[in-house]
């Protein structure tokens, strides 16, 4: 009798395989969705979601082990295996236990994502969120640069289509993402030190601290009354402004 071949999950692709630069030995891989089903977050809007996933355990696991966890958002304050909480949430706002656990689990354990192969150009028209989950940093840069560029193969001039971030801009190997994703700066000090290497921050503030004259508080927040959308705005290219934006 002849099996029955499963058919792949046609919402998503896997871009990249390889080792975490964090320990060089972890594996990792970088899947995005959105193509077949918009994102239900109201706050990016239509955007393609990306996911940087530890391979052999799930993330709501693989978060509770700081080797594991660290090798796709390194030394990220905001997570779990750095910042533990009896809730179990840390200051992240992602669930960790929600949408990158469906993910892995479409691509670990249900019917899985095809290798993106030559077919960059499902990219065209598209608007990319860098890291929904994990530090796009963690995937090397031109990897994301192939997307990218056919997200803006028939952009305006100065059109803007991608958001991104990294916690990771203090190290080398996040360096060729400078003026491509925002310096993820939590306080002062890493706003000062971020701005001096060329980065654009976005600054997690706390709630009775200002923002600075020459931030831009983020339109999809609570305190702008979340007036746009991240598929609306684009200001977290990492080469507009920089934002800030209340701890939530």
């Amino acid at each position: 009798m002849k099996l029955k071949k499963k058919k792949k999950n046609p919402n998503g692709f896997i871009l990249w395989e390889g080792k975490s630069p964090i320990n060089k030995a972890l594996d990792i891989a970088l899947i995005v969705t959105g193509f077949e089903k918009n994102t239900d977050n109201d706050k990016t809007g239509n955007l393609l979601q990306s996911w940087i996933l530890y391979k052999h355990l799930a993330p709501h696991k693989a978060f509770k082990i700081k080797a594991y966890g660290e090798s796709v958002c390194g030394d990220c304050c905001h997570a779990t295996y750095n910042n533990p909480k009896e809730n179990g949430f840390a200051t992240c706002y992602v669930r960790v236990y929600q949408g990158p656990r469906a993910v892995w689990d479409c691509w670990r354990n249900g019917k899985g994502y095809e290798y993106i192969g030559d077919n960059w150009n499902i990219f065209n028209n598209k608007y990319l969120r860098l890291g929904s989950f994990g530090d796009p940093a963690m995937v090397p840069f031109y990897i994301w640069d192939k997307a990218l560029k056919e997200v803006y193969k028939n952009a305006g001039k100065n059109e803007k289509l991608h958001t991104g971030y990294t916690h990771q801009w203090r190290k080398e190997f996040a360096s060729d993402f400078k003026g491509t994703v925002m310096a993820s700066c939590d306080g002062m000090k890493d706003y000062i030190e971020a701005t001096s290497h060329g980065w654009k921050p976005f600054r997690v503030r706390k709630k009775e601290e200002p923002k600075l004259k020459e931030e831009i508080i983020c339109p999809s927040s609570i305190e702008a009354n979340r007036v746009s959308s991240c598929d609306q705005c684009f200001l977290c290219d990492g080469n507009s402004k920089p934002v800030t934006i209340i701890q939530h």
